[in-house]
């Protein structure tokens, strides 16, 4: 069952209560893959990540159960080697994951800065396939600002949770209720768009 929770700013106090309902654990139990890789070279996208970071913790998640998976340290998946590696034997953080090692984890939760880097390196590196397929058997999507763009219809080649365009950072939102069925959707930093299974809908 799909769980994909797409927020404009984070976790609000009402959708950290969503979150935790779904997750259904103990926040010091709970494991993240964290992928940052829509950072660019701005100290203010870096920043966020911190703060994100910091929220996480203040929500008692534990630093030991962060993965940070930054996918520009991933080999492209068309690339033709000339070592025969075993990757299997390299650390985690420099290779693609499998399904199976992504579904050992409770969320996968892709941070702000520029959506058009992040989407490049998840389709670059092959990850899309592989995070699609371990969403679909549970893993609880959590996007943030341009983690949340990259699973609408912002751009090309988009992950297709969502038809919709997503502005997100907005002063004034969508009306709360069931997905448009077309046409662009504003999330304020409280909004969020839910998915779970065929159910979508704008909540705060």
């Amino acid at each position: 069952m799909k769980k994909i929770l797409l927020t404009s700013a984070g976790l609000s106090e009402s959708l950290k209560k969503l979150f935790f309902t779904q997750i259904m654990k103990k926040p010091q139990e709970i494991k993240i893959i964290l992928v940052p890789s829509a950072l660019t070279n701005n100290d203010g996208a870096r920043e966020g990540l911190l703060l994100g970071i910091f929220e996480l913790e203040n929500m008692g998640i534990l630093p030991e159960n962060i993965f940070v998976y930054d996918l520009r340290y991933i080999l492209s998946k068309n690339y033709s080697r000339m070592h025969p590696l075993n990757l299997n034997n390299i650390p985690s953080i420099f290779r693609l994951l499998s399904v199976d090692e992504m579904n050992e984890y409770d969320v996968l939760l892709f941070s702000g800065g520029n959506a058009s880097v992040l989407l490049d390196e998840i389709n670059r590196t092959g990850f899309n396939e592989v995070a699609i397929q371990a969403v679909d058997n549970g893993l609880f999507y959590l996007g943030v600002s341009a983690g949340s763009m990259v699973a609408a219809g912002n751009l090309p080649y988009n992950l297709g949770y969502v038809k919709n365009t997503i502005t997100v950072h907005c002063e004034k939102g969508t009306t709360c209720g069931n997905l448009p069925q077309q046409g662009e959707i504003y999330l304020t930093n409280t909004q969020a768009i839910w998915i779970y299974g065929d159910y979508a809908q704008i909540v705060e």
